[in-house]
């Protein structure tokens, strides 16, 4: 009995469907790189307003709770936001390889 990749006629090709299954992988690990880059940033800038906004305001801050409301605060409204923008970088890198792909082959052919 032959392993479908061992057979020749096998469609499609082995090595083209191991490719597309990396591709989808790394597109996957990049959407998931840019959703935690997203809600790390929310989370940061969170726990800076909320000690500024209490240092300013408050005569006598609770820091501790001003850093983890802030924090709070900062991944919710981060990861309501996280996962629509992961998917527009992710489009805009993929824009990006795919035109600088389309020039190498351009340079190619000429």
């Amino acid at each position: 009995m032959k392993w479908a990749c061992q057979n020749r006629k096998s469609f499609p090709p082995c090595r083209a469907v191991l490719k597309i299954c990396l591709q989808i992988l790394r597109w996957i690990f990049d959407w998931c790189y840019f959703v935690a880059l997203i809600c790390f940033v929310g989370a940061v800038v969170g726990v800076s307003s909320h000690l500024l906004y209490g240092v300013c305001f408050a005569e006598e801050p609770d820091y501790r709770y001003l850093a983890a409301f802030g924090l709070m605060n900062g991944l919710k409204y981060a990861g309501v936001w996280a996962g629509g923008a992961a998917i527009v970088l992710c489009v805009i890198r993929a824009r990006k390889e795919f035109l600088a792909r389309e020039a190498a082959r351009g340079v190619e052919s000429k």
